[in-house]
């Protein structure tokens, strides 16, 4: 017993939850409905990383723009990281237009009768870019408005700069308070194979195998699209020829926040993985604290060829054919509505209503894909954490702050 417990001690994060994930696969066939007794372990798990994110968020981003020392410098790391974000989604859902159409992954399909789906009021742009401003930070901070808690901390971050010295004293508090919530989460992150392991028994006891048969079409158009974005756009052009890192370097450094996220279905809940995963790729501490946090809000990937692949999907349903001009009209909405959808488990289902609003396609859609969403948002969230951290070294290559020779490898 004591041997097994110090092999236990020592295996790596990877290992450790990937043995989680099978057991909790075996278990929920195993066990069927009767596997909720352990969806509890899940939920802890999401509620410890909750906790979690938005102070560990707020003490990253007021360090990060206060380290940068100067408005000109954030605001070129800034704007170069919001392009990367939407270049990238924008070359995502292209992708997964095109496979889409390629393998008629709707055709054939009659909607059961009795679905449907009614869509709340979709907020108008302007509305968006003010509800980014909060009337409270500290509400924002209570109700995990991530939007809300980046445009504060960049705002206090800018105001400890032009305070100077003055600011050093309130500086040097969130430094500590940044210390401590990441301490935190190292303690969290120990508990993530437990957790990991209740979820995917629920998951798979509730569902079972065969609920992924009656979309099998649109589920693999969504894995290949995220596959094939992921491996060659990110890290082939992203990383490696760009960054100058070996794709297989990159990928075997990403694989505990990759087998983490897809088992979670949580970018925000992966901020703290993703960030050690991305400073190991050499990094420096100044931009990856600042890309990560942003891009699990802002990057979008996945999330945008998941809203590509259901308006495909949406159109063959009910035999409504897209023109070129719409399919275009979808590839510019997804871009700007991944950029507002916040990095949980569910929220892509829900900003699917403003593409789908935008080429007139019936809401029922939601209804139909409600049933398979897990299984969509498993693949989605992977493009979503690897797009931070490609453009996290894309942003470090560009500005001198990329030095992989400085890290040492591990096991």
């Amino acid at each position: 017993m004591k041997t097994l417990m110090k092999k236990w001690t020592d295996m790596g994060l990877f290992t450790k939850i990937m043995i989680g994930f099978v057991i909790g696969i075996i278990a929920g066939l195993i066990l069927g409905p009767k596997a909720s007794a352990l969806a509890f372990l899940g939920t802890l798990l999401t509620r410890l990383l909750t906790m979690v994110v938005a102070p560990l968020v707020l003490g990253l981003l007021i360090c990060s723009a206060a380290d940068v020392k100067d408005f000109k410098t954030l605001g070129k790391i800034g704007g170069k990281t919001i392009a990367i974000f939407l270049g990238g989604t924008a070359v995502a859902v292209a992708i997964g237009l095109v496979l889409s159409n390629l393998m008629q992954i709707g055709a054939g399909f009659t909607m059961p009768a009795d679905v449907s789906y009614t869509a709340g009021e979709v907020p108008s742009i302007v509305d968006t870019l003010m509800n980014i401003v909060p009337t409270n930070p500290f509400n924002a901070l209570s109700t995990q408005n991530l939007l809300q808690i980046i445009f504060f901390s960049l705002l206090l971050g800018f105001a400890l700069i032009a305070l100077g010295e003055k600011g050093e004293p309130v500086l040097n508090f969130f430094r500590a308070w940044t210390e401590a919530w990441k301490e935190i989460t190292n303690i969290v992150l120990k508990f993530t194979p437990y957790g990991v392991f209740g979820l995917m028994a629920n998951i798979v006891g509730k569902y079972g195998l065969d609920i992924m048969l009656p979309y099998l079409k649109t589920i693999g158009a969504c894995y290949i699209t995220c596959f094939l974005f992921t491996i060659f756009v990110q890290g082939g052009l992203m990383v490696g020829v760009y960054g100058g890192i070996s794709p297989k370097k990159f990928f075997s450094t990403m694989k505990d926040a990759m087998l983490f996220v897809f088992a979670t279905c949580s970018s925000v809940a992966t901020i703290p993985l993703n960030l050690k995963c991305t400073k190991k790729l050499g990094v420096s501490d100044k931009i990856a604290d600042f890309v990560i946090p942003f891009g699990a809000v802002m990057n979008m990937n996945g999330t945008a060829i998941y809203e590509a692949v259901a308006v495909v999907f949406a159109s063959q349903v009910f035999g409504i054919h897209l023109s070129v001009t719409q399919q275009i009209m979808v590839m510019v909405t997804a871009v700007l509505a991944s950029v507002g959808t916040a990095g949980i488990p569910g929220s892509g289902l829900v900003m699917l209503t403003i593409v789908l609003n935008a080429v007139n396609l019936p809401l029922e859609t939601i209804g139909l894909l409600a049933g398979i969403d897990r299984i969509l948002n498993m693949a989605r969230v992977i493009p979503n954490i690897v797009g931070d951290a490609a453009a996290a070294v894309m942003v470090a290559k560009s500005e001198g702050e990329l030095h992989p020779e400085l890290v040492k490898d591990e096991d």
